[in-house]
């Protein structure tokens, strides 16, 4: 029986469209993978976070913004990189209060989702330990999608 189990979890595993990243070790991979979606997204990206500091990741949605896509940031601290994308055409702002943001969503075309600890913060992902995920699996992004709905409800536009 416990064989069988190893069975079906290892073709589960191999199955599942989860993507693991182990900052910051393979903080290159999730770079290089962020910033191919990134650039590729055609609809719509919502990135939830409580600051944004990613420099590297701009030039890759300012290309996505470029070719009509839409950025959405809801973030507790509307400081940096957000205030400099506010600029561009295409982008919203959302300030949300009620509560600190711990964690980082990145909802991309809605056909993938990111989630890393913490900030979306270039310098503390390098040198801090911490685990990051994307996938494309169906159940999760809708699960996402929820989430986010919930957050832009309490939210408040930056520009009103």
């Amino acid at each position: 029986m416990i064989k069988l189990i190893t069975l079906i979890l290892t073709i589960t595993v191999s199955n599942a469209n989860i993507f693991p990243f182990l900052l910051p070790d393979e903080g290159s991979h999730f770079n290089h993978y962020l910033q191919v979606l990134l650039k590729n997204a055609q609809k719509e990206i919502i990135i939830v976070t409580s600051s944004m500091d990613y420099p590297s990741l701009n030039k890759n949605i300012i290309h996505s913004l470029s070719h009509g896509g839409h950025l959405t940031i809801i973030a507790s601290k509307q400081s940096g990189d957000p205030l400099r994308l506010i600029a561009y055409e295409g982008v919203t702002l959302y300030a949300y209060a009620p509560r600190a943001i711990a964690d980082t969503l990145i909802l991309i075309d809605n056909t993938h989702v990111c989630h890393l600890s913490g900030s979306l913060d270039e310098k503390s992902l390098g040198d801090t330990v911490s685990h990051v995920w994307c996938s494309d699996e169906s159940s999760l992004i809708l699960s996402t999608q929820k989430q986010i709905t919930t957050l832009l409800k309490r939210s408040k536009p930056y520009l009103q």
